[in-house]
């Protein structure tokens, strides 16, 4: 199979973030801990008696601190506001608690309290702030929401639900929580919300095989939370197979299942980058793209997706000048896109290079590619650039430029039809059908890509592709568009297409796309027929008969004008001027024709002094004495 590779693109289609976030690296005296719902990392040293550092991609939310070591901790973060810390410590011979602590202006008011978890004999496997001034307490009997009041020191339980469960899974973009049930073979999503704890219908696993909580991620893409569960071939037989993802919709996704086929073995970590599903996999040192929102093969409710290309390495990143290890194992994974190497002391974001994702695969994946593209946030320059590549090279992918033709008008129509019915009364749309990242029209097609090529030897194959995929989609040609088609396909001698394109409807018939078949009659006059077929199928026929009398054809004028029911209102100087380059037969014969039009209106063959026809009496009189 050919290949296809963007000029000038980047072989890597990942990078982690240029400057990444520096902070004391983990060894015996300092712990390093992530808050996942406000992205940032604490740094502990001797128990926070030589000082607590924060540090996040938001600089202006940093601070550092001192606190008293009362053991050691499992978890420390701030809440949404940044007003109150909250820590939990390993201390299994005493009540389960979280410790407390009030900040102004990131810096401690020295104002302490705790709360004990209602279930005295419970283990608190974590906790986590769904908003501001709001707690929840996970523990293996249930989930425990609490209000906080700093200035009073207390705490209020909200709701509280009892679950069994021995481990779970946080997503803070949802406020949605998923506790693993029965030794990993039940898992049970809640809702933490509007200050309410909301049992969400449980995931049906096969009960055979139970998962540990590595094998789970919760995680917001495409505007719906999803359970991901990787699923490690399968455990009938001594050799595993590939790994699946399995992406099991919680909240949204109407309902369908995904499944996402690595084709490989060992250890993964999860990331959502612009509503697409990047697996890690750290034994090749490989991160495979998923697009969920792509066509794909369906099984019942079930979608099967294969990589969107090629897995291939994040780019190398530096560290103090130097190329720091890639997918090492001291790096840990935290949604939706940070990355973190606690030996290093380094939290980095990932971002997409949209060009890598073009930078080498097969011709039959090109439209896949700008599918893809169509659907990030800053695709729209790499589809100009790839479009243009293919333009240039038209001989060798015209077949994957209708491809790509149909991806953008495809997208294009669907935000038209929307836009109609959200301008139509009593039209409800569907909340969120209005994003659109990209949306290329034909004005953008233009002058982005089709008139760069006016002189391309491929052009004539280029618009008619362009005209079919419109048509297929059922857009209008608009004026851009159809006015270089049309000059493309008559000087470049493809009138005969011109033609199978506007009998086929890939051209709409409009007075304007007449007027510029007309303009272009001396390059062909095929074309100027084809605008006065047009014209006359529009019933311009004024217009018609002015055409006529411009090509000095005053016979066929007058036959049109009397045709249409304009011969009355014909200005007769126009007649007679056409007439006299025309030739003298043609001349006497409509000159009698005039003479007989004023006899019948006014009762007088003769012309009005208004008429300025002069010069044309005294011609017909020569005419007469030479015959």
């Amino acid at each position: 199979m050919a290949e296809f590779c963007l000029h000038d693109s980047d072989q890597y289609y990942l990078s982690l973030s240029e400057q990444p976030k520096r902070f004391d690296p983990n060894s015996p005296v300092t712990n390093v801990f992530f808050d996942d719902t406000n992205g940032q990392v604490f740094t502990v040293r001797s128990g926070g008696v030589t000082g607590v550092t924060v540090n996040g991609l938001d600089d202006s939310k940093s601070t550092s601190f001192r606190m008293e070591d009362k053991g050691p901790i499992i978890s420390i973060k701030f809440s949404p506001d940044h007003k109150v810390l909250a820590i939990q410590r390993n201390v299994d011979t005493q009540t389960p608690s979280v410790e407390f602590a009030n900040f102004k202006d990131l810096v401690p008011t020295n104002v302490e309290y705790s709360h004990t978890c209602k279930w005295k004999n419970a283990k608190i496997l974590g906790f986590v702030w769904p908003k501001v001034n709001e707690i929840a307490f996970i523990t293996d009997h249930g989930i425990e929401l609490l209000q906080v009041f700093p200035e009073k020191k207390q705490l209020k339980t909200l709701k509280s639900t009892s679950f069994s469960g021995a481990w779970f899974s946080w997503c803070a973009q949802s406020n949605i929580v998923v506790l693993a049930g029965n030794n990993g073979a039940l898992l049970q999503p809640f809702s933490l919300s509007s200050s309410n704890i909301t049992k969400l219908q449980k995931l049906e696993l096969d009960t055979t095989r139970p998962v540990v909580e590595r094998d789970v991620f919760v995680l917001r893409l495409c505007e719906a939370t999803w359970c991901a569960i990787f699923r490690h071939g399968s455990p009938c037989t001594s050799v595993p197979g590939p790994t699946e993802v399995c992406l099991m919709p919680i909240t949204g996704g109407n309902g369908i299942q995904h499944i996402l086929k690595t084709g490989l073995v060992g250890r993964f970590a999860v990331s959502v980058i612009d509503n697409l599903l990047v697996i890690h996999h750290q034994s090749s040192q490989t991160s495979q793209i998923f697009d969920i929102m792509e066509e794909s093969k369906r099984d019942n409710n079930t979608a099967i997706h294969l990589p969107i290309v090629s897995g291939v390495s994040m780019k190398p990143a530096l560290v103090d000048g130097q190329e720091c290890p890639m997918y090492s194992g001291n790096w840990v994974v935290f949604q939706p896109d940070y990355i973190i190497d606690a030996r290093l002391g380094c939290m980095w974001n990932v971002s997409l290079i949209h060009s890598g994702l073009a930078h080498s695969l097969s011709k039959d994946e090109i439209p896949k590619v700008v599918g893809t593209l169509l659907r990030r946030r800053g695709g729209k320059d790499t589809i100009y650039r790839i479009l243009n590549q293919l333009v240039t090279n038209a001989e060798t992918y015209l077949v994957e430029l209708s491809g790509v033709f149909d991806e953008i008008n495809c997208v294009y129509r669907k935000w038209a039809d929307i836009e109609v019915a959200r301008n139509t009364a009593g039209q409800v749309v569907e909340k969120g059908s209005d994003t659109f990242p990209v949306l290329i029209s034909q004005t953008d097609m233009c002058s982005h890509v089709l008139q760069a090529h006016a002189d391309d030897k491929y052009l004539v194959q280029v618009v008619t592709a362009y005209l079919s995929s419109l048509s297929l989609h059922n857009m209008t040609v608009q004026q851009p568009v159809a006015e270089i088609s049309v000059r493309t396909l008559v000087t470049r001698g493809a009138s005969g297409r011109l033609r199978s394109l506007v009998r086929r409807g890939c051209l709409g018939e409009e007075q304007l796309l007449a007027c510029q078949l007309l303009s272009l009659g001396h390059f062909d006059p095929a074309a100027a027929q084809l605008a006065l077929d047009m014209m006359c199928r529009l019933k311009a026929h004024e217009e018609i008969v002015e055409v006529l009398l411009s090509w000095n054809e005053p016979v066929s004028a007058a036959g049109a004008a009397r045709q249409c029911g304009v011969w009355g209102a014909l200005p007769a100087r126009k007649v007679l001027s056409a007439a006299k380059v025309h030739g003298p037969a043609a001349f006497r014969a409509l000159y009698h024709a005039l003479l007989a039009r004023n006899e019948r209106e006014r009762g007088s063959p003769h012309f009005l002094k208004g008429e300025q026809c002069e010069i044309y009496i005294e011609y017909y009189k020569q005419l007469m004495e030479d015959s």
